[in-house]
């Protein structure tokens, strides 16, 4: 069936996903979807509030792929946190191959830290990384990989879990990317992308542009309130609004700089430790690895 969705990457957050859908959609027999991020199977975004799109029909997550030939796929990190994510996709396609890349845990919660606050802007800008952390504790669930892989073990075979480390393709990227294809059923496993799209850290460039891009949105959240919701719906599964939000993600992406990371006061290193310990053992247990 060519409607058939035959790999799907779903995480982990700021663990290099971006950089893994780079290297799959630069392959010849790779058709990844046409908006990058669907987001479509979690029934919650990373801050807690609902995913609309995730209750429109299969045909409109199938639009991201009009009119595509070659082995269709994905890569949407927020699938690995949500709870419901994992049954969803495996009741659409059964027998797709899921794609994880994890990162050391303590890496990523300072990380999806600055993304949330500099990028995204759903941290308040005085916030502290600790104060951060205190008031959004979805920060910490999203580091909490060993949760979310047993969520994936126990729903998907062995065979259709593959899990890669950060680290270790960077160390070696061609044996990544030739594992990589490898695991999706590609033909030439051998083919060598650029390596070197890797998503850099960014924040907002003009904070002015940035509001005046972001506004649509906020109206849409209060249509999604009202009377007018149903109509809303359906223009949201047409083919115009799918072409209207992949336009502004271009706005959005024009108007980001690269970020220079703070470094890590000793408090905050000691502060994440004791947070993360317990987890990055369970972690090493659960798959195997140091």
């Amino acid at each position: 069936m060519s409607e058939v969705v035959k790999f799907i990457g779903v995480g982990a957050v700021k663990s290099g996903s971006s950089w893994m859908a780079s290297i799959l959609e630069q392959h010849s027999e790779v058709s990844m979807s046409s908006r990058k991020e669907i987001a479509y199977f979690n029934t919650f975004n990373f801050n807690g509030t609902k995913n609309s799109s995730t209750d429109y029909g299969l045909d409109y997550y199938l639009k991201f792929w009009s009119k595509m030939k070659g082995v269709k796929g994905e890569v949407s990190p927020q699938y690995l946190f949500d709870y419901s994510a994992p049954q969803k996709i495996k009741n659409a396609f059964p027998d797709v191959q899921i794609l994880i890349i994890l990162r050391n845990p303590k890496d990523v919660l300072y990380s999806h830290f600055l993304y949330e606050q500099r990028f995204n802007q759903n941290i308040e800008p005085h916030l502290s990384f600790i104060q951060a952390l205190d008031k959004y504790p979805y920060l910490i669930e999203s580091a909490r990989f060993s949760i979310q892989i047993k969520r994936y073990k126990e729903v998907f075979s062995p065979t259709n879990l593959h899990i890669y480390f950060l680290d270790n393709a960077l160390k070696n990227p061609q044996e990544f990317s030739k594992r990589l294809y490898s695991d999706i059923g590609l033909n030439d496993i051998e083919f060598i992308p650029d390596f070197a799209s890797i998503n850099q850290s960014k924040q907002v460039g003009s904070k002015f542009v940035n509001s005046i891009i972001r506004f649509p949105s906020s109206i849409k959240q209060r249509i999604e309130s009202s009377v007018f919701a149903i109509s809303l719906n359906r223009l949201k599964a047409s083919k115009l609004f799918i072409y209207i939000v992949k336009f502004r993600n271009k706005l959005l992406d024009k108007n980001i700089v690269p970020l220079i990371k703070p470094k890590l006061t000793k408090q905050e290193v000691n502060y994440v430790s004791d947070l993360l310990n317990e987890e990055i053992v369970e972690l090493e247990n659960l798959l195997g690895i140091d």
